[in-house]
């Protein structure tokens, strides 16, 4: 992604708008930059779900996403897969395997190393299944989502004790936002982790549905708290423990 494209192969503006979301580098480049793109690929994961690869560039970077459409070429979701900035030491690639999951690989300078491996839902959504790394061991928790963007007002991290929180981010529109929950019971011997993209069902509710194995979690916000109920999670929790309880916002 350090070298330079030939702006004869950049999209046109009308294929822009035809087949890729306004969103696409929402939250990557500045408000004042103006990013041209590129195609790199396409593949074909089953019968109704297509993935193509797209480059962004501007000044200060480049990134590059997945864009998932179904059979009929209808855009469902986009997902950062790479990103570079000027003067970074981290690199980010991803493949693709003969049963179709997508493994995303971090480096960061020249020994550290995290391969996370998600399966890719009909509804263009990744769900975690795996993850290897030989980072050091650190002591706490560690939050996939703590890094992207929390501008919208319900947007935090809410915790109920060590071991405890739900985080919440920014979605891609303003219906959505993407979880983390992780929480321990009885001394850890019950633990529980999930995360995704949920909706708003109102201002002040949310709900995200699992169509692989039917888990439905439920947000209610309140004041500076959250509470979570789920109906089914048990593919992601010990069997004595639920995704349960209420949660008090951080300060960021």
């Amino acid at each position: 992604m350090k070298r330079k494209r030939t702006d004869s192969l950049a999209f046109k503006s009308r294929y822009l708008k035809q087949f890729l979301p306004d969103t696409l580098s929402k939250g990557v480049f500045g408000a004042a930059e103006k990013p041209r793109f590129w195609p790199v690929g396409q593949v074909t994961l089953t019968e109704d779900l297509r993935l193509f690869v797209v480059e962004g560039a501007a000044k200060s970077g480049a990134a590059a996403w997945m864009c998932f459409y179904d059979k009929n070429g209808t855009f469902l979701k986009r997902h950062l897969a790479a990103q570079y900035a000027a003067g970074g030491n981290k690199k980010t690639g991803f493949s693709i395997d003969k049963k179709g999951n997508i493994r995303i690989t971090t480096e960061t300078g020249a020994a550290i190393a995290r391969e996370d491996v998600f399966a890719a839902n009909p509804d263009g959504s990744l769900a975690l299944i795996l993850t290897n790394s030989n980072e050091p061991a650190v002591t706490g928790l560690f939050n996939p989502i703590d890094t992207l963007p929390r501008k919208h007002k319900l947007s935090g991290n809410y915790t109920a004790g060590e071991g405890n929180i739900v985080s919440i981010r920014d979605g891609e529109t303003a219906k959505e936002f993407l979880f983390f929950i992780h929480f321990t019971r009885d001394k850890g011997a019950c633990t529980g982790e999930i995360d995704g993209t949920g909706r708003f069902t109102t201002a002040t509710t949310g709900q995200w549905r699992d169509k692989q194995s039917g888990c439905i979690v439920d947000f209610k916000f309140s004041g500076s708290k959250v509470t979570i109920n789920e109906t089914g999670c048990g593919a992601y929790r010990g069997i004595k423990c639920a995704f349960e309880g209420t949660f008090t916002k951080k300060r960021k």
